[in-house]
This record gives C-alpha cells, structure tokens and sequence, in this order.
C-alpha cells in the first residue's frame, strides 16, 4: 500500500459549483417504479431527499470553470501563475483530447501550462491531490486541480438503485508550494471488483452500438441502457465498510495524528447510511464526520469531498488553521486518504451553476 509525505504543497483555495436544478426523491418516483413505502424507507435510512443536476447540455469543465474564475475573481493567483491544470472525471467533454486542455485555453491560461485528466469517480478527489502535491513537491509552484461529474449523464432513467444517489457537481482546488507542515497520503486499489461499479458500453471492450440504448431489466427488474452505470449496492456497501475504517486507522498512525489531534473528517459522501456506519466504527460524530451532502446535493462523485466543504463547512476552512483526514473510495475498486493542513484559506458556499458565469 503506497504511503507518500509530502512537505511543500499546500491548499489555498476550494471552490465548488452545483447543478441549477433541483430534483426531489418524490417527483421521481414514479418514474422509477418507487411506492411510498420506499421512498420513505430509503429517506430514513439512506438519507435520500433532493438532489442537483445540470440543465442539458452542460458538461463537468462547465461546473469547473465556474468554480475556477471564481478562485481568479478573488485575486489569490493570477492566470498567467498558473503552472498545472489536473481535470479529475469520468464524464470529459470528449473521448479525445483531455479536456484539461480544453480547460486550459477557456481559463486563459499559458500555453506553457501542464493539463491532462484523470479518470476516476469516488476516489478521484485524493488521487487528484496525490497527483497535484506530487507535481508541486517536483518543482511546480502551483496547480489547479479540478474534480467532479455530470453524474445525470450516466445515470438510466428507471434506475431506482442508483439514479436517486447523484448529483452533479465540479470544484476547482488552488494547491502551491508554501507549505511548512508535511502531508501525509494512503492509496490502494482492488481491480477484482471493477465490475461492481462499471458502464458495460462504450470501451473498447465493448464498443457503443445500437443496442448500447435499449432499457433491459437485471435480475432484480431495474431496467438501464449498458451505457449507463450499473451499481451492484451490496457489494460497495460491503468494500466500503471493509477498507475505510481500517483506512482512517492507517493514515493516522503513518501521519503520526491521534483522533481528537483532527479537526475533520471530510469522506467522500457516498450516503448517509455508509457514512454513519463509518463513523460508529471509528467512535466519531456528526460535527467532525459530515454526512449531509448527499440528503441535499447527491452522490458527487469526485467532488463530494471539496463539495462537503464547501456547503457545510466553509466558514471553518475560511477562518481556521485546520488538520483534516480526507477519504475517498469507489469505481475501480479504489481508495485513499490524506491528512492535510489549512489555514484560513479561500473557501466560499456552494455556487449554483448559472450560464451568466460562462466568458
């Protein structure tokens, strides 16, 4: 299991933009096939209520760069600074180029700087900043990381299991070199389970075709295209509870950090029900362990993390000097933990998407 330190990055800036649209459990629960007794069961136990998506036609590097002029506007980097640019999604504006690049023109950004995007989901917000820290400790005196997913763009419209749990969402993370605390990291991966969290068409493996369209149902009666995501839900929750208090456990013995010695534990907010079962495990509470975002954003993939602190949390990272346990874990099967340090860095509420924004 990779353990990495790093002692120059740091964070200066997390910026986060949600969908414009709100969708609520109940409006959708026709479609899907939901009686009233299981909307209110998966409300009571999953924490499911409203979630945001874009309007169509918006895509992941639109939500991304929204949340970045927001970091410009605030005159905390000018864009000719700007060495690195990291895009951290499974839903790019294309198969081909990166749209980092894309990104990196949008911005304004020189053409001298480093773009390229990494494809992940749920650990994709620490696997990011285990790449931006990674640069940074290289040389590089800054970067921009961005992470999120237009999750509605995968997500089968009769899909009761895994519909209801996203959200879209796009944050954008200044990192630079000015640290004087190290950061201490922990990643793993489990390939065996790939196919518990996986969108059968459109590889190479199996190519997008006709077929890749049509609904059929699964063994449990929930119809999907195959070019949406597929969710085996036992199977998660079961990866999820074995690795990730064990995972919490490790970071902060290799950190050298006692529990009560971490202001927050900011998990990637996969639901309520998995969040909460963590937190029994690990003897911590709400008001370290956040576990809202999902009840009023969605499952936001790579960006639940900045997004929880964003929404939940911004008064602290804005006015605080903080040690915080960051996890992430999902697609792949992948996983990774950092303890980090902050201080009072540039850290506003949750920005609803708006077209206004767009230059």
């Amino acid at each position: 299991m990779p353990k990495l330190i790093f002692n120059k990055p740091k964070i200066k800036s997390i910026v986060t933009t949600v969908g414009d649209q709100v969708i609520d459990i109940d409006e959708e629960s026709e479609i899907m096939g939901l009686d009233s007794f299981s909307v209110a069961r998966l409300k009571k136990t999953i924490g499911l209520n409203q979630r945001r998506v874009v309007s169509k036609g918006v895509c992941t590097s639109d939500l991304c760069v929204q949340s970045a002029e927001k970091i410009f506007e605030s005159s905390l980097i000018s864009r000719k600074e700007i060495e690195c640019v990291l895009l951290v999604t499974q839903t790019s504006d294309y198969i081909a180029p990166s749209s980092a690049i894309i990104i990196q023109d949008r911005l304004g950004l020189p053409i001298t700087t480093l773009a390229y995007d990494i494809n992940l989901g749920c650990s994709g917000f620490i696997i990011g900043l285990l790449n931006a820290f990674s640069l940074i400790e290289s040389g590089l005196k800054n970067c921009l990381l961005l992470v999120g997913d237009v999750s509605s763009n995968f997500s089968g419209e009769k899909d009761r299991i895994f519909t209801p749990l996203m959200g879209d969402a796009g944050s954008a993370i200044l990192i630079d070199n000015t640290s004087n605390l190290s950061s201490h990291f922990i990643t793993g991966s489990d390939g065996s389970g790939y196919e518990h969290l996986i969108i059968p068409s459109g590889g190479s493996r199996s190519p997008f075709s006709k077929d890749s369209l049509i609904q059929k149902p699964d063994k449990d009666g929930v119809c999907r295209t195959s070019s949406d995501m597929y969710m085996n839900g036992a199977e998660v929750f079961n990866f999820t509870i074995k690795r990730i208090p064990v995972l919490i456990d490790n970071i902060l013995e290799f950190s050298a950090f006692a529990k009560e010695d971490i202001d927050f534990f900011v998990l990637h907010q996969a639901n309520q029900y998995i969040l909460k079962n963590i937190s029994k495990r690990l003897g911590l509470n709400d008001e370290v362990l956040p576990n809202k975002t999902q009840t009023e954003y969605g499952n936001q993939n790579s960006a639940s993390i900045p997004g929880t602190i964003n929404a939940y949390l911004s008064e602290n990272f804005s006015n605080s000097k903080l040690t915080s346990v960051f996890a992430g874990f999902g697609i792949g099967l992948s996983w990774g933990a950092c303890v980090t340090s902050t201080d009072s860095i540039f850290c506003p509420k949750v920005m609803e998407y708006s077209i206004n924004n767009e230059k």
